[in-house]
């Protein structure tokens, strides 16, 4: 199925690994001109000339960038225009999230970290680009956690900053829809990612095996499956789909699959 984003323009944020990555490759796949960016410069060119190698390096930009910093996400916009051309037409916000923390252990300073840098980064990313959506529409897309639909003990952060920006991003729908701007939000469940592995190495007594088991799939996901998702639903064949909050997560949003024998004797 042709999506229909040949040529079209792309700023992926978190783009140097994980779903971020798997996003852009995607979307170059389908012909996209892509933007990728990240904090950690050698990261960031590592995975440019990864993409390059595979989909040529003019159709793929990457620029060292923090989330955090407003001027930052401006320089990400302006390199890309530059680079592509006047139009930006879809906008893929995502970042690895706050860090793990118990409501006691959240100082002010945590707080306001973690809304500058994943709350404020997407309010930020949407006020540079809108200028440069086309006049024929264009795509916003965020990726939060999962944590919003089933909350953990110490993601408190996480279920904050991800329901605002789903608050926001609802909101935001409303506003430029008659643009022909479409906004939506996918909710990431469990995917074999390096943020994953960093968790799994503090806790070594879970396993992607055990954590997948849990899950109506019965694994956890790749994310590759996650980035299918993402640029289907940021392509021109989406334009009357808008203001959705959806989960990417295997089904562990509707429950585990826990399974309960029946007792003897009963039918």
């Amino acid at each position: 199925m042709d999506l229909g984003l040949k040529d079209k323009v792309a700023i992926v944020g978190g783009g140097s690994d994980g779903l971020g990555f798997a996003i852009a490759e995607r979307l170059l796949m389908e012909g996209a001109r892509v933007t990728i960016f990240a904090r950690r410069a050698e990261r960031v060119a590592d995975a440019a000339a990864r993409l390059a190698a595979t989909h040529g390096k003019e159709r793929i930009l990457g620029v060292a960038a923090d989330c955090a910093e407003a001027a930052d996400i401006d320089r990400v916009t302006a390199s890309t225009v530059a680079r592509f051309g006047p139009a930006v037409h879809v906008l893929i916000t995502n970042d690895g999230g706050p860090p793990i923390r118990r409501i006691s252990e959240l100082s002010d300073e945590v707080w306001m970290q973690a809304l500058s840098r994943h709350f404020f980064y997407v309010v930020r990313s949407v006020r540079a680009t809108l200028p440069y959506m086309t006049a024929e529409g264009g795509s916003i897309l965020n990726v939060v956690s999962g944590v919003v639909q089933r909350p953990a003990v110490g993601m408190a952060a996480s279920v904050a900053v991800w329901s605002a920006v789903i608050g926001y991003a609802k909101t935001l729908a409303l506003e430029v829809g008659q643009h022909g701007i479409t906004v939506n939000t996918l909710m990431s469940g469990l995917f074999d990612t390096a943020l994953l592995g960093k968790t799994l190495a503090r806790q070594p007594e879970l396993s992607k095996e055990g954590l997948g088991s849990g899950l109506p799939m019965g694994r956890i996901g790749q994310p590759h499956e996650f980035a299918r998702v993402a640029a289907l639903l940021v392509s021109p064949e989406m334009r009357f789909v808008t203001g959705v909050v959806a989960p990417v997560d295997g089904g562990s949003g509707i429950g585990m699959a826990m399974k309960f024998a029946t007792p003897q004797g009963v039918k």
